[in-house]
């Protein structure tokens, strides 16, 4: 299986005034905790707890871990509305000597299922095994709760690591479609 997207490059095209992003997303569920594979923490003083952030920590650690691949959705909406909006979210953070360094945020969307919304962690923290460690103790953390199948969505502008990352970690693609990822 492919750990790149293939492309037709992503386009944009126009609305009305509005301008529509396009591009290749690759849907991946997980539907058992077998197919996780563990991995050994690096030699870090780090810590992983689920957190309730104010919105001001959760909006700086949003932008330390996805500017750089555009995750732009939160930091775009009013800060009273992004307070509501994580209230019903499951936040865990990765702490690297006690400075948030890394995101992994999931929504359960019933009994049985459960999306992970957002992941990564700080560009200056990769290539030391951080990501691949702090992705499958997010997993373990959500098994603990057995939903029947957690999913997610990548795209062609996320880092080109993280759908090799996603299916060494044992995800599955379900799906792939060209479509408008403007309000993502």
């Amino acid at each position: 299986m492919a750990t790149r997207f293939d492309r037709p490059v992503s386009a944009s095209s126009r609305s009305g005034s509005e301008e529509r992003i396009m591009a290749w997303v690759a849907y991946l569920e997980m539907t058992a905790p077998s197919k996780m594979r563990r991995i050994s923490p690096p030699e870090l003083p780090l810590s992983i707890t689920r957190e309730r952030l104010a919105v001001k920590e959760y909006l700086q650690l949003f932008r330390l871990v996805g500017d750089r691949v555009q995750w732009d959705i939160r930091t775009k909406r009013p800060e009273a509305e992004v307070a509501q909006l994580i209230d019903g979210l499951i936040i865990l953070v990765l702490r690297v000597g006690g400075i948030a360094r890394g995101l992994c945020e999931s929504r359960q969307q019933s009994d049985r299922e459960l999306e992970l919304l957002f992941f990564g962690i700080d560009a200056k923290l990769e290539g030391q095994g951080l990501g691949r460690y702090f992705l499958s103790e997010c997993l373990k953390t959500s098994w603990a709760s057995w939903p029947g199948r957690i999913w997610l969505r990548t795209d062609e502008f996320d880092s080109p690591k993280a759908l090799p990352l996603y299916l060494s970690a044992g995800f599955s693609l379900f799906d792939k479609r060209y479509e408008d990822i403007t309000d993502d």
